[in-house]
């Protein structure tokens, strides 16, 4: 098949993949056929002969681009066996590693987990104003790292702030790890430093999605390597979702005017979501002020208008009950299960539902397992299942040691350090040493006792045949607070086989970043920042209530931050409707469902952070999202569920 059959000369999808122009920017709104029109650009370059391994696709999902493989393969275009598409984050660690970019500063590319944080803390805060004022800086670093803000003339540390730095940059070096925000950063200041360095020089085509999503120093990047090569970005600020992350939508909005001569090229028309779900959209994100250029999807009258529903029940309990029930019944009269998308800004929401589905035996899966790291039993598992692999894995064995202690033994582990930096040995070695009596560290009798157990529970593992009992003693099946990181963990060993380094470095990427497939057979649940690339003949989004949908920002930020705020929540809800899609030639028109509830338990609203309009009696009383009045005259009036 060649790349440009079917296609209509003139047309936008056209445009795009026959554009010779080196720098090309595509502004594409939610369900307009981007992956479509880039996956004909790619068969169009191999076509021509381009080398498969000159060309970079850089997804924001691994899953992206498998289905960009796919479909190449699918075209039967030659050489597509060899294309690669890689996320940027992973591009970072093979680089920093094949490329040895690592080996002068003593870094090593092993990521800590949010959770992994504490103990760092513990050891370095004493002598920088506590662990909340710590905590914060590091963020703050992690921030101006992204944003590339100590590349900037004039930029000032303080001198309190570059002895933290310091610090934490040598606790980071000792315990051979780095936060996950240094990846990209670091990769930015090698290619920028060494402008003769093998990746600057692999690719000759670029190809970047989600471009509004990546930060400064991600664009950065894309910037230094495309120098010599032909650069296609794609993107949408109105999509932008990602601030948490420091995406940076400034980036896409002014890339012609960094890239001069660039072409530029809109696709308008949905063609994928229901007319009216269109028309909400519209109306939606029409209510945003920073839009530089505002824009507005074009519906497709193919489509039809869809079925909208906007349903708000008394109880969260009704509404979990109602929206489960719902599922079962669409099901039950031949909705197959992976054609229902469901969305919940919360596990506390999502989390029922998946539960009440799975009592009334509907296929699900849930998209959750990165939230259930937050509790400590599932943090010491996997940190057993860290120094399992590797017993020199030093954040997960100064983590462990820490266990059950308010300071985390910060006193005891300090001195034990002292030692390693003196001696050379490894934390492992010396605690070995310092068990069997061979050497003498005042004051670390806590540190010993807690080794030995460590110790205790790792022979057991080991006894253990094989790594899928290894995966069973650690996330039991009966233990429904590890569901989600078991099922991840069971995913994993069917593309790892026993090799335990695999099968740690696979996991920990999916946790840090679930990977959703496009074609599924069962109910997918998960949050709204999760489904971005995704869509579904039904979707329902739950818990659209004001404290979620949008969440409150904090009453003494500057009001153009609480503005900024609020506008990025609407992007999400904006994403979020237009995940629903129409295919009224397979009988599929397009369902979409909004669910909101009146009121919940206080201590419910406050593990999800919603922040009640008020609280009584030990519940919390809720409002419908002030989005649901922004969607415009296509929309429904809520009915009471």
């Amino acid at each position: 098949m060649a790349w440009s059959d079917g296609l209509n000369q003139g047309s936008p999808t056209y445009e795009i993949a026959s554009c010779e122009n080196a720098r090309l920017r595509v502004v594409a709104g939610p369900g307009t056929g981007k992956s479509y029109a880039m996956k004909r650009r790619v068969a169009r370059l191999l076509e021509l002969g381009v080398e498969a391994s000159s060309i970079l696709p850089v997804t924001f999902t691994r899953v992206a681009a498998e289905d960009l493989h796919r479909e190449l393969v699918g075209m039967n275009v030659q050489g597509c066996d060899e294309l690669e598409g890689r996320t940027l984050h992973s591009l970072a660690f093979k680089v920093l590693m094949s490329e040895h970019a690592l080996a002068a500063t003593g870094r090593v590319a092993r990521p800590l987990n949010e959770f992994e944080l504490e103990p760092l803390l513990a050891d370095i805060s004493d002598a920088h104003g506590g662990k909340r004022i710590v905590k914060k800086r590091i963020k703050a670093f992690e921030a101006a790292w992204a944003r590339l803000q100590s590349d900037e003339p004039g930029y000032v540390q303080s001198a309190q702030d570059a002895a933290l730095e310091r610090e934490l940059i040598s606790w980071l070096i000792f315990h051979e790890s780095m936060l996950i925000g240094e990846a990209i950063p670091l990769l930015y200041q090698y290619v920028r430093n060494n402008p003769a360095a093998p990746i600057c020089a692999e690719f000759s085509h670029i190809l970047v999605d989600e471009y509004q999503d990546l930060n400064k120093a991600e664009q950065g990047i894309i910037q230094l390597m495309s120098e010599n090569a032909e650069v296609c970005i794609v993107g949408d600020d109105d999509q932008s979702i990602y601030s948490f992350k420091h995406a940076h939508p400034d980036g896409i909005r002014q890339w012609l005017t960094a890239n001069a001569g660039a072409a530029d090229i809109e696709l308008a028309e949905c063609r994928r979501c229901p007319t009216r779900v269109v028309d909400m959209g519209n109306a939606l994100i029409s209510h945003n002020q920073d839009r530089p250029v505002p824009r507005a999807l074009n519906p497709r009258a193919q489509n039809g208008p869809g079925e909208i529903e906007i349903i708000q029940y008394n109880t969260i309990i009704n509404e979990i009950n109602g929206v489960a029930a719902l599922i079962e019944n669409l099901v039950a009269n031949g909705t197959p299960p992976g054609d229902i998308l469901v969305l919940a800004q919360r596990s506390v929401i999502g989390t029922p539902i998946y539960e009440s589905l799975v009592q009334r035996e509907v296929p699900t899966r849930s998209y959750y397992a990165e939230s259930e790291l937050s509790a400590a039993d599932a943090q010491r598992r996997f940190a057993l299942l860290k120094l399992f692999v590797s017993r020199e894995d030093r954040v997960a064995l100064r983590w462990l040691l820490g266990l059950n202690s308010n300071n985390w033994r910060a006193g005891a582990y300090r001195r034990l350090r002292a030692h390693c930096e003196s001696t050379g040995a490894s934390p492992w070695i010396a605690l070995e040493q310092l068990s069997s009596g061979a050497i003498a560290i005042p004051y670390c009798g806590s540190l010993i006792q807690q080794f030995n157990l460590i110790c205790e529970y790792l022979a057991r593992l080991e006894a253990l045949p094989g790594l899928a009992d290894v995966v069973n003693e650690l996330l039991p099946d009966n233990n429904a607070d590890l569901r989600d990181l078991r099922a991840l963990a069971l995913q994993t060993l069917d593309i790892v086989a026993g090799d335990r380094e695999e099968f740690l470095v696979e996991l920990t990427s999916l946790i840090a970043k679930p990977e959703v497939p496009t074609e599924v057979s069962d109910v997918r649940i998960m949050s709204l920042h999760k489904s971005k690339g995704l869509s579904s003949p039904v979707t329902i989004i739950a818990g659209c209530v004001q404290g979620l949908l949008p969440r409150l920002p904090d009453a003494s930020l500057p009001l153009a931050e609480r503005q900024a705020q609020i506008e990025e929540q609407r992007r999400l809800f904006y994403v979020g409707i237009t995940r629903v899609k129409s295919v009224p030639e397979d009988g599929k028109p397009g369902r979409l469902v909004l669910t909101s509830s009146r009121q919940m338990p206080v201590a419910d609203a406050m593990k999800a952070g919603i922040q009640p309009a008020q609280t009584y009696m030990g519940n919390a009383y809720l409002n419908a999202s002030q989005f649901f009045r922004e969607l415009g005259p296509s929309a429904p009036a809520p009915r009471q569920g």
